[in-house]
């Protein structure tokens, strides 16, 4: 995955893909690891399609995580063995149309 200057693990983040956890035509969960500093991240990707026409929604959020809870989402053995509540109060970077920003948490994780 390219360089995501906006995240704040280090100075250099890029981040690789270890485990995807969930994923469909529109939407992607997945485990990363910042290849310079070795710190984890929670992806969520999703897409909006705008049928009706106009701008389609494309969506990042990219959550930290501790290397303890990056390792037991790299150890469940399913997505539904996984408890991501903590993910809505987690401080994390969403980036879509509107640009990047800091937001207090992911949305749909309750």
């Amino acid at each position: 995955m390219k360089a995501r200057s906006h995240l704040d693990c280090c100075q250099a983040p890029a981040l690789e893909r270890l485990r995807v956890l969930d994923e469909s035509t529109h939407d992607l969960e997945a485990v990363m690891r910042c290849t310079a500093c070795g710190s984890y991240w929670f992806y969520r990707f999703l897409e909006y399609v705008n049928w009706a026409g106009g701008d389609d929604d494309l969506t990042s959020w990219f959550a930290p995580l501790t290397e303890a809870e990056g390792t037991n989402l790299l150890e469940a053995a399913d997505r539904s063995a996984m408890d991501l509540s903590f993910l809505t109060t987690r401080a994390s970077w969403m980036d879509d149309n509107e640009g990047v920003r800091r937001v207090p948490g992911l949305p749909g994780y309750r």
